[in-house]
């Protein structure tokens, strides 16, 4: 389960990956962790907004939802989604289908149990600072922005990652990813061919 990443980039640097401006760029915080179990707000670009920076409470909550986030989470993680399981019938269909956004981070955490041990890895990319997860969100009534990352489960066999990883969207595929132009199984592809070159993983 991914539930830590990290976004340690100063902020002209994320508006200049992005070509787009924060909206509210004295809130923003660069930091090595943050942990999505505790109601964390992360930088993210929207498809309703894809030249703003904007910040979204990781953990999509339900369209009219009205009680709180630590009440939903503690029933339904939904820190991260694998599209592969969401139903036509599902709440989450929609947004999955219509409001898609990019989760800004320069790494991310996960752990495997090896030889009865378990065992922390920190995944970054190699040769570029800042990435970006694919995600969906959902807009509550009163204005604020709750989002999952998307994940999948990788075709390769790798000493680490073995269970569902995020979705890592190229940074030439962000406005297609954006506007809904690219099937999620391409993207999935893609991520699974830049893994083998492009990420770079060290035990913790």
């Amino acid at each position: 389960m991914l539930y830590k990443i990290s976004n340690n980039a100063p902020l002209h640097e994320i508006e200049e990956h992005l070509h787009s401006k924060f909206d509210y760029d004295n809130l923003y915080k660069a930091t090595d962790h943050i942990d999505g179990r505790k109601e964390a707000s992360v930088c993210i670009v929207t498809a309703d907004a894809p030249h703003r920076i904007q910040y979204g409470i990781w953990g999509i909550l339900p369209h009219g939802y009205k009680d709180s986030w630590k009440s939903f989470q503690s029933l339904y993680n939904t820190l991260e989604i694998a599209p592969a399981s969401v139903s036509h019938t599902s709440w989450l269909y929609e947004p999955l289908k219509h409001r898609r956004c990019l989760i800004v981070a320069t790494g991310f955490y996960t752990g495997e149990v090896e030889n009865n041990i378990m065992q922390s890895y920190y995944t970054s990319i190699k040769d570029e600072h800042i990435f970006c997860f694919g995600g969906i969100y959902n807009i509550l009534e009163d204005g604020f922005i709750s989002y999952s990352i998307l994940s999948h489960t990788s075709t390769h066999a790798t000493s680490y990652l073995k269970h569902a990883r995020p979705i890592i969207i190229d940074k030439q595929h962000y406005t297609d990813f954006l506007n809904n132009y690219r099937p999620l199984e391409s993207l999935c592809a893609s991520d699974d061919v830049l893994f083998t070159s492009k990420y770079n993983s060290i035990d913790i």
